[in-house]
């Protein structure tokens, strides 16, 4: 009888624990480094409170653990189970939350003592079965692995959704392994382990398939504008990290400190916006570090990835757009004709643009999600199926192809009219950015149809010398507002201008 076979996506952290037990696998934020060989006794300590608790193959699990050791022990030993776990934005409103909760009916909700006071904010989670989490215990007695299908999910993560009902996007264990794969390209070329600092979980777990160390940053992920800088660069030179895989405005926050004789040598940002200003700063400082930055989409990450230098060589065409390079291999990129509506097979078949056109980016690989947790409405808003059953995810960006590479004029929902033609915010923002050194710029039109350009500089500015460039460049313009402060961003990436808090 034929045994059956682990899912892939197993494989190479089963190899990992095999050939380096004694490797460090992480360093939690207080300094204590754990090898694989200790990982993974973490992992069979959160197996068997799990199976303790009567968790099976199939079940969902609702998790509620700041990134640590026990963070990645619960979600491997998840995975192993063949269970999926369900994480919810920390930035959804309390309703949401509560909306999403009801919607999934986790089997179990996994918290930290600390975090569980709070829970009584979120009915939905009084009457849910808890694994109040202290630390994960280590265990001797090893755990198998459940057999599981490509389309199984092992990952929904909610956003809060534009239809009102919470957005699930729904990652199966093919996704996750087919990212892997991708991310392996990126993160493995080193002859040795690599030491990684990095924000973002999914980086982790591909990190530790390809066996080097994670760095677990010692902040408040939630507020990452009130780290404490220094702190961060003790903790980058006393485990010798030599990569960063961070968010901008984590990076803008190391770079402030950075001594120039630093350990690190390559540096790979994206989950947002990279400002213009960090990526000068980052390639005149720091000439010998390998900077990157990273386009995609919680849906679809990566999309395509650019060395800051080959982005600042844009720099001097401002009005071309957001330049975010070539894409990557493994995943087909198009640029279709924007539509409010949902777009159904036939229309799609014929809606791609050609070399120069501005459209929406839409995107397909096996890195793309195809589906939203009981989420109907939110799968016709975000995804396409073409007449082959291909899934096609919608970013919501604006852009078009130059030759291969892709820029990026705007979000869908910021598209702006002027004289019957569509106007795009990111050529104009970053032209007069550029223009006046200014270091934080939004150019909106309110639901009346008045253009507004709000500036924040350090430097001093003049509204008038803002609003005459506008105009001679053929831009409408109707105020300009200098702020003595950046200007309103959303809490989660702190780059999508929140346009209700400044556009009246």
């Amino acid at each position: 009888m034929i045994e059956p076979q682990i899912h892939p996506v197993f494989e190479d952290l089963n190899n990992t624990f095999k050939s380096f037990p004694n490797r460090v696998a992480l360093i939690d934020k207080d300094n204590t480094p754990y090898t694989y060989s200790a990982f993974q006794l973490k992992i069979a300590g959160a197996y068997h409170e799990l199976t303790k608790k009567g968790l099976k193959k199939g079940d969902k699990l609702l998790i509620a653990v700041p990134m640590s050791v026990d963070l990645y022990a619960i979600l491997e030993a998840v995975f192993a189970l063949g269970a999926t776990a369900v994480f919810l934005d920390p930035w959804m409103k309390g309703r949401k939350m509560s909306s999403a909760i009801r919607l999934v009916k986790p089997d179990l909700f996994i918290v930290t003592r600390k975090l569980s006071r709070i829970t009584w904010l979120l009915p939905a989670t009084w009457f849910l079965k808890k694994w109040k989490v202290d630390t994960v215990p280590s265990s001797n007695l090893g755990y198998s692995i459940a057999v599981v299908k490509d389309e199984d999910d092992a990952l929904i993560t909610f956003t809060s959704g534009t239809s009102g009902k919470p957005k699930g996007a729904n990652r199966s264990f093919s996704f996750l392994q087919a990212q892997a794969s991708i991310l392996k390209k990126h993160l493995g070329e080193r002859a040795e382990a690599s030491v990684d600092f990095t924000n973002f979980p999914i980086v982790g777990l591909a990190n530790f398939a390809l066996g080097n160390t994670v760095v677990i940053p010692r902040i408040n992920l939630m507020k990452i504008h009130t780290a404490d800088e220094l702190d961060i660069l003790d903790q980058l030179t006393k485990n010798k990290v030599n990569r960063l895989i961070v968010s901008p405005a984590l990076l803008k926050k190391i770079l402030r400190k950075l001594p120039k004789n630093t350990s690190i040598n390559e540096v790979m940002s994206g989950g947002a916006p990279i400002p213009m200003s960090t990526i000068q700063q980052a390639i005149t400082n720091f000439p010998n570090i390998k900077f990157e930055g990273i386009y995609g989409a919680t849906e679809a990450e990566p999309i395509c990835i650019s060395g800051f230098n080959e982005i600042a060589a844009h720099f001097d065409e401002p009005l071309k757009g957001v330049y975010v390079g070539k894409k990557i291999d493994g995943i087909e990129l198009k640029i279709i004709q924007h539509s409010t509506e949902p777009i159904d097979a036939e229309t799609f078949k014929n809606s791609e643009l050609a070399n120069g056109e501005i459209g929406e980016v839409v995107v397909s690989g096996a890195h793309v999600n195809a589906s939203y947790f009981q989420n109907q409405t939110a799968f016709l808003q975000h995804k396409i199926m073409d007449d082959a059953g291909k899934i096609w995810h919608r970013t919501g960006d604006m852009g078009y192809f130059d030759g291969e590479n892709l820029f990026l004029v705007g979000r869908e929902h910021r598209i702006m009219e002027f004289e019957g033609k569509k106007l795009y915010p990111y050529p104009i923002e970053q032209f007069i950015q550029r223009t006046f050194e200014l270091d934080d710029v939004g150019y909106l039109q309110n639901s009346n149809g008045k253009f507004s350009f709000f500036a924040y500089s350090t430097n001093k500015s003049d509204k008038k010398a803002i609003k005459k460039c506008l105009r001679t460049n053929g831009f409408p313009i109707d105020e300009v507002n200098l702020w003595n402060m950046p200007l309103p961003r959303d809490a989660r990436h702190k780059s999508k201008l929140q346009i209700e808090d400044i556009a009246e």
